[in-house]
């Protein structure tokens, strides 16, 4: 597991330096290192890990990132955990980042102002540990690593000469994929393709909020129980203290029938408790609120 960032930091400037293609290094980033980290992911449906040294040509900031594919199935968009190595290979970021790819080419020079703004709005919907950095510095003037410094949620550091032990490592993972799980549920996506010319679409990017309590889903768990709502999987049976008290909470009401401003929600209908296969499968339903469904689906394979 420390390999995941030990070979980088004490190989990558000397194979940068050789050809891009073929190179091993370069492969083990997008192959090797992604499968060792998708072994800490409970639920390898649901998020694929990848990884990259650029394309066509070395990056000066390799990463590795986990994306939801709820939330994002390409790394130029969305948000997700990345690590993000420094350009002279002094440390290495762990980060609650933004893909920057689509940002940049649909708001140009103003790229940086809309990740520092997004940054903030989604710092505001999880809750933050004395141990998250807000900002990062990658030592690049690439225009990539530039965004991807703006576009910092929260961040872990680990220097080069004090690099986590895989406990410490695994354990900072997990949490950012809790606040990942936490940013997914509170976040808001907002249907900008109808009715809106390209500067309405700027501005509504900007300035759009719809405000949620980021302690929602603790507060649904904590009502609800801890056995899936659906098939009446439980964490704690099946692996003990590691998964007492873990579940996903799913919002029952599509964001999209929302609407714009505040809303009333209510804990006891409008949320159910489920595991991570099963909150991936309602997702794939028509209707994702029906509950039902998935259940008739799950006793029909009894």
């Amino acid at each position: 597991m420390e390999r995941l960032l030990r070979e980088p930091i004490e190989n990558y400037l000397t194979q940068k330096r050789q050809a891009f293609a073929g190179n091993p290094l370069a492969d083990q980033l997008r192959h090797e290192f992604p499968e060792i980290l998708s072994r800490i992911v409970s639920d390898q449906t649901r998020y694929k890990v990848v990884g990259s040294p650029g394309k066509g040509n070395w990056t000066d900031c390799p990463w590795i990132a986990i994306l939801d594919t709820l939330v994002t199935d390409t790394a130029q968009s969305g948000y997700y955990p990345v690590f993000l190595f420094k350009a002279d290979m002094s440390g290495v970021y762990l980060s609650l980042n933004q893909g920057v790819t689509e940002v940049k080419d649909y708001y140009k020079r103003e790229a940086r102002n809309v990740l520092k703004l997004r940054a903030e709005d989604y710092r505001a919907k999880i809750d933050i540990d004395t141990n998250d950095l807000f900002e990062i510095s990658l030592n690049s003037t690439n225009s990539n690593a530039r965004l991807y410094e703006a576009g910092n949620i929260v961040a872990r550091y680990y220097p080069a000469d004090n690099l986590p032990n895989e406990t410490e490592l695994i354990t900072d993972i997990l949490h950012f994929l809790h606040l990942y799980e936490e940013l997914n549920f509170n976040d808001t996506h907002i249907d900008e393709n109808e009715g809106l010319t390209a500067i309405e679409k700027k501005q509504y990017r900007l300035h759009f909020r719809i405000e949620r309590n980021s302690r929602i889903s603790k507060k649904v768990k904590k009502y609800k129980g801890y056995i899936c709502e659906a098939c009446e999987f439980d964490f704690t049976i099946k692996y003990g203290d590691l998964g007492r008290n873990f579940i996903e909470a799913h919002h029952l009401t599509p964001i999209s029938d929302l609407g714009v401003g505040q809303h009333q929600i209510n804990i006891q209908t409008d949320f159910a408790v489920l595991c991570s296969n099963c909150h991936s499968m309602i997702h794939r339903l028509d209707d994702p609120s029906n509950l039902t469904h998935l259940r008739h689906i799950i006793k029909l394979r009894e």
